[in-house]
């Protein structure tokens, strides 16, 4: 570890302390504004860090990285190999041309951002940090609502804001990345104007609720539709059917609309790609993909490592409280609503990653929040189950702070990667490049324009891309190791 390394390392770690200190005073004062403040930024702050990361990541980072690089040029017509020398297999979403792997809206933004900011990591991961942010506020919103506690609200966007799955995948450390953070910041913002609706009773907080939930699709696709139920849930006790129906079809009018036009575009302008990915999205259901199968138990078992081990304690006792108070029922079934759905049924696909169920975080850091309250307010019968009430919620805050820290990595030592960098970027290339045997390909093209392959070429091949005026390269010297 060199001594700049222990030198970030530290201020982060004080910068987490003083930042969350900070809030915790604030509200003890009374002034819950400042509170949220600090926790957002400091929130900011992690995200940030981790977003200065020197290259992009191998799985799935790199591929969304080219891809969106490449839409700079084309926002509609998604590539991967821009212009591909070699015969390719269309269903290889690793080294095809077309990419229609993931929905397009977080290339776009991705796409966007480099455009305006130039190609590089940083601009290329601004985009899910500043959503992965605002989902820390959103957090909150929703938390106080559903509870009518500021208290409940804050401890939800302190678990938001620290948490160290959110804040790898906003930075692209961890497989799903980008797209599950740009979805889950579109489920809770669609949650958002669902639940604005329901206090200001007014119809047209729907149409952004719908344009949200277009985007979630537009990301994610058909998970988003997790909106309707939810919608359901919170209103079937107040609303005639008729009037919810209608709601739900204005809505639903609306979620088509910003949805539908690209998935029409892309069946008609690349049949034979969109028709592959749309049966490999339902093969997730069926099979293993990719070397991801997990027993049905994955998601229950892995959630006291994303969430907190406190997990299975804080969900019996809301399981408990839905069922024995009343007055709060509609707001809790709709926690579970959140929650439950999506557990059942990525736990019955075959395949299964971490990342798949962010987008029910903020429902458990809500409910996390409600359990620290209840032990807050609380009146035992004896000082020892007192100081029991005050040992767990101490463990909540601390395992939070414990798993953040792990996952962000404060003195890991970045020296390997901006060596790999350096190597890659330290010799200009003529556009018209291609370059063979190359140990990074993916990366290389990121930051290079022109072509690379991992793999010799085939007897010819050099010399009839010489002919078609294409620059011919090996592979540089020097060993690319992994990073």
């Amino acid at each position: 570890m060199t001594d700049e390394t222990s030198i970030t390392g530290i201020t982060i770690l004080l910068f987490i302390l003083l930042g969350y200190s900070g809030a915790w005073y604030a509200y003890q004062r009374g002034n819950g504004r400042v509170a949220i403040f600090l926790i957002v930024l400091v929130g900011f702050g992690l995200r940030i860090f981790c977003a200065l990361d020197p290259m992009p990541h191998p799985w799935d980072e790199r591929y969304h990285a080219l891809v969106a690089k490449n839409m700079m040029t084309d926002p509609f017509a998604p590539k991967l190999y821009a212009e591909p020398l070699l015969n390719y297999d269309y269903k290889n979403w690793t080294a095809n041309e077309i990419w229609l792997h993931k929905q397009p809206l977080p290339l776009w933004m991705m796409a966007a951002s480099m455009k305006l900011l130039g190609v590089g990591t940083f601009s290329l991961r601004l985009p899910s940090v500043l959503l992965s942010t605002l989902s820390i506020f959103l957090t909150f919103w929703i938390g106080r609502f559903l509870s009518n506690s500021e208290r409940v609200g804050l401890l939800a966007a302190f678990l938001m804001s620290v948490n160290g799955l959110v804040i790898e995948l906003a930075s692209g450390r961890v497989s799903t990345d980008h797209v599950d953070t740009h979805f889950m910041f579109f489920i809770t913002l669609s949650v958002f104007y669902i639940l604005l609706n329901v206090k200001y009773k007014s119809k047209k907080w729907l149409v952004p609720a719908g344009i949200a939930c277009g985007l979630a699709i537009l990301t994610k696709w058909l998970p988003g539709l997790i909106i309707f139920p939810l919608y359901v849930v919170i209103n079937f006790r107040s609303k005639k059917y008729i009037q919810l129906f209608l709601e739900m079809l204005l809505m639903g009018t609306v979620t088509i609309l910003v949805a539908m036009p690209w998935q029409i575009y892309a069946g008609l302008s690349f049949p034979l790609e969109y028709q592959w990915e749309q049966h490999y999205n339902t093969l997730h259901l069926t099979e293993p993909l990719e070397g991801h199968g997990q027993p049905w138990w994955y998601f229950i078992d892995r959630i006291r490592i994303t969430i907190n081990e406190l997990v299975y304690l804080i969900f019996g006792w809301f399981i408990y409280r839905t069922c024995t108070v009343k007055k709060l029922r509609r707001e809790s079934l709709f926690l579970l609503t959140w929650i439950v759905i999506p557990f059942m049924i990525f736990s019955l696909a075959a395949t299964k990653m971490q990342g798949y169920l962010l987008f029910t975080f903020p429902a458990w850091f809500i409910i996390t929040g409600m359990f620290a309250e209840h032990l807050w307010t609380a009146n035992p019968v004896s000082g020892a189950v007192k100081k029991i009430y005050w040992l767990i919620l101490g463990a909540i805050f601390l395992l939070a702070v414990r798993y953040g820290t792990e996952r962000i990595k404060p003195f890991a030592d970045q020296s390997e990667a901006k060596i790999l960098k350096q190597q890659l970027t330290e010799q200009s290339y003529p556009e018209k490049t291609v370059i063979f045997q190359m140990s990074h390909p993916v990366e290389w093209m990121f930051y290079n324009e022109g072509v690379a392959y991992p793999g010799r070429p085939e007897a010819g091949v050099a010399d009839s891309l010489r002919r078609e005026g294409w620059l011919v390269c090996p592979c540089p010297e020097q060993d690319f190791n992994s990073y």
